[in-house]
């Protein structure tokens, strides 16, 4: 994923396949959800290597195709790189339709909105109609962490728990659930969760399967830590602060020679994303671990 020189094209293959949070097989109602594994991924990376290194010498398709975001919220644009993937990169799908918005009338003849679909694809292989539901996320967890409950978004009200429950028992059961409401009979529901899990500074952070993380959490997800400011102050490295559109794949050497470097994180009023790096013999800088910084204010919510 750091071969490719255009960050763009970077954030379009760390999409493609950076290990999701969640894999495995879920039934919900006599149904079956599948969530990309990580082998699953990078399969799909190895297939669609030609047609990104093409896009890596000239990437003004998917420059333009970002362009046309109206938000700059890093959901949005996650999903763009998804829809970019499968409509013009992968050799494996075929994108069908994507955001449609699904409503039903009232008795008072009033519509209401039902919800909206994320994808619908074709697999060209087995040419199976499959609903595909995405989403990145980025969560600080608190004790005790095997608790999903216990992670939170920088908006607290976003927690791990209520993300993956309602992937599992409502978006990914739309269509089952509203059967009709698009041009094509659904063979499968799949859905693929990307992110983050930042650790308390304390932790002892480690990929096997006894550390301490959330319940169905894969063992190989990508992590980080976080701490207050106080606490960041006395850290002694070179740092970025990473804007949201920052925060997908690792800074290249490339990215890091473009940015402001900073040898200390004061502290602000506001939670941060930063890049801590480290030097090579050659002076080269590379990423090393991602960190989140809290001011003081900042409160978990009281478990309960």
């Amino acid at each position: 994923m750091d071969s490719f020189k255009h960050r763009c094209v970077r954030d379009l293959a760390w999409v493609i396949a950076s290990p999701p949070l969640v894999s495995g097989v879920f039934e919900n109602k006599g149904y079956e959800t599948k969530w990309w594994s990580h082998a699953d991924c990078l399969k799909e990376l190895e297939d669609c290597k030609p047609m990104l290194q093409r896009l890596d010498d000239d990437p003004q398709a998917l420059l333009n195709h970002l362009k046309q975001l109206k938000s700059k919220r890093l959901g949005l644009r996650f999903e763009a790189f998804v829809s970019f993937w499968l409509a013009f990169i992968s050799p494996n799908f075929k994108l069908l339709l994507q955001n449609i918005q699904l409503y039903e009338i009232a008795s008072d003849a009033s519509i209401l909105t039902i919800g909206e679909v994320d994808f619908i694809i074709q697999e060209l292989l087995s040419g199976k109609i499959i609903h595909l539901e995405v989403a990145v996320k980025f969560y600080l967890g608190t004790a005790p962490l095997e608790d999903n409950y216990r992670w939170f978004g920088t908006n607290t009200h976003d927690q791990l728990g209520k993300k993956t429950d309602h992937l599992k028992q409502h978006q990914t059961q739309l269509l089952l659930n509203n059967k009709g409401k698009v041009p094509y009979v659904i063979d499968e529901r799949q859905c693929l969760l990307k992110g983050r899990l930042f650790y308390p500074l304390s932790s002892t952070l480690s990929l096997d399967t006894q550390a301490i993380k959330p319940q169905g959490i894969a063992n190989n997800h990508l992590y980080g830590r976080y701490m207050f400011y106080d606490q960041a102050s006395m850290l002694k490295d070179k740092f970025i602060v990473l804007n949201k559109i920052d925060w997908l794949s690792v800074l290249t050497n490339e990215d890091i020679v473009e940015k402001n470097l900073i040898n200390k994180i004061e502290p602000v009023e506001r939670a941060y994303c930063y890049a801590r790096l480290e030097q090579n013999k050659i002076g080269a800088s590379k990423e090393v671990e991602r960190l989140f910084c809290l001011p003081a204010s900042f409160v978990f919510p009281s478990s309960g």
